[in-house]
């Protein structure tokens, strides 16, 4: 899990996916309390129209310390065959991507593959 730095003084978060390769992407986020468990956002998308897709969380960024960000992805290859994919996963405070971000990288097995990543937010 990578541990990111919230800043209160901040006036918006975001999260942003960047699909750094020619594959379908499409991802759920989820936003978790800091019991782990609590839904306190979630949402769906993809990089076919937006990339790098870009979604504002609702609240400031002061309500999302200590909470947990999981993303879900599911790659799909534009032939069914197996290639390389690489995935860009970031939190932006102000537009500003909060270091460090994810880089997700793999091949798609049979033409599809679903990986998981996690921020826990300090």
């Amino acid at each position: 899990m990578t541990e990111i730095f919230i800043d209160p003084t901040k006036s918006s978060i975001a999260i942003q996916i960047t699909s750094q390769s020619l594959h379908a992407l499409g991802f759920e986020i989820t936003v978790f309390a800091s019991d782990g468990a609590t839904v306190i956002e979630q949402f769906q998308g993809d990089t076919k129209t937006d990339n790098p897709f870009t979604q504002k969380i609702q609240d400031k960024p002061s309500n999302y310390k200590d909470t947990y960000i999981r993303g879900t992805f599911t790659v799909i290859s534009p032939d069914g065959k197996d290639y390389l994919y690489s995935i860009l996963f970031s939190v932006l405070e102000d537009n500003v991507i909060i270091s460090p971000d994810i880089n997700l990288t793999g091949i798609t097995k049979g033409g599809q593959d679903t990986t998981l990543a996690n921020f826990h937010t300090n």
